[in-house]
């Protein structure tokens, strides 16, 4: 009896959730087709003409040999002697990186005294509403956005050529990305307002007390800067002792080389706009709450943490990356407010873009 009750329960689940099962199906038997076409060259030379072997290139990896000879044949006297501006605004900006980091040491040293003391850190915790969605709906939209991504990168391969123009084939990407961001932004609002009758609110998109949650966000990560700094120079040590060069994004390649200015706009409000609001969205607004209510805030934080630092396909910034994922889950939890996540997610991947513009200037005379 107990066998086939657990079956009939399958059954049914299955029979339920039909169309998640489809796409999930679709998902799976396409990927084991990939991992099986591997051992036939014919098969493995049409998954390459085709690129179908990678569905999100703009986030995967790239060696960073390039920018590493640019780099090499870089004389700095040179670079000083022909722009005379440079030493003021590197003077500003050391000045300016000086007072922020040490801000974020005497803000650090203050928490560590409230933290002695036993005292919250803050004195008014946000309140968060009870949300009516469940672990198996962050897995529902999930399998609905990389069934899309399949979807469109499949209809991409079948429209462009490997010959196509190269203007085309960079392009895709990046516009690809922004069309599964935006689609998933609106399923995510299509669960919560039509699927579960919820207001917005629910996943923290509240404009009351929006300023006072800005300026807290702000004072957030400045004070995660130190921590920050420390962990980025101990994967350093690391990386040098062991003899290993990470292998650079191709967006950070992007950047360094990409001429169009408009396609740079596009991407920079892709990286610092778009990115950050969805994926905000989807990881402390929605996916933060059901785990939450099944298993309480810190294993919340923990998991979305390291699921978004996974994400991002990066075995060396994976540390620095979930320490920001927990900084972002403790700014939600606290604040009851989406506005202070995606602000300090904003601020980290500006000031991030900002060291790759200041490293292309630089790049301009190596050429």
């Amino acid at each position: 009896m107990y066998p086939d009750f657990k079956i009939s329960q399958i059954r049914v689940f299955i029979n339920k959730e039909k169309v998640y099962m489809f796409m999930l199906s679709f998902i799976l038997l396409f990927n084991a087709w990939i991992i099986f076409a591997q051992k036939f060259p014919e098969a493995k030379a049409f998954l390459a003409q085709n690129e179908l072997l990678e569905i999100r290139p703009a986030t995967g990896q790239a060696g960073g040999e390039f920018e590493r000879k640019v780099y090499e044949k870089i004389s700095w006297r040179e670079v000083l002697e022909k722009e005379k501006r440079i030493p003021i605004f590197i003077n500003l900006l050391g000045v300016t990186a000086v007072f922020v980091f040490s801000l974020g040491l005497f803000l650090d040293i203050r928490i560590l005294m409230v933290r002695v003391k036993k005292r919250e850190i803050f004195k008014n915790v946000g309140r968060h509403l009870r949300v009516k969605w469940e672990i198996w709906d962050i897995f529902k939209l999930a399998i609905i956005f990389v069934f899309l991504g399949y979807i469109i990168h499949m209809l991409e391969a079948a429209l462009f050529s490997p010959s196509a123009e190269k203007d085309a084939l960079t392009l895709t990407p990046l516009l690809n990305t922004g069309i599964m961001d935006l689609a998933l932004l609106a399923f995510i609002i299509y669960f919560v307002k039509v699927k579960f009758r919820q207001n917005l609110s629910a996943i923290g998109l509240k404009i009351k007390g929006a300023a006072k949650n800005i300026t807290l966000a702000i004072l957030g990560y400045i004070a995660f800067l130190p921590v920050l700094t420390f962990l980025l120079l101990l994967l350093i040590l690391l990386a040098a002792l062991l003899n290993y060069q990470p292998p650079q994004q191709a967006i950070f390649k992007l950047f360094l080389q990409e001429k169009r200015f408009w396609f740079l706009v596009y991407s920079t409000a892709m990286v610092v706009i778009l990115g950050p609001f969805v994926e905000e969205a989807f990881f402390r607004g929605f996916a933060y709450n059901a785990i939450k209510k099944r298993w309480g805030a810190r294993t919340s934080a923990l998991l979305t943490a390291v699921v978004f630092a996974g994400l991002h396909g990066t075995l060396f910034g994976f540390l620095p990356i979930m320490a920001l994922g927990l900084l972002l889950a403790y700014m939600y939890e606290k604040t009851g407010s989406l506005f202070p996540s995606i602000t300090i997610h904003m601020l980290h991947n500006s000031i991030m873009l900002g060291f790759l513009f200041l490293a292309r200037y630089f790049m301009r005379f190596a050429q």
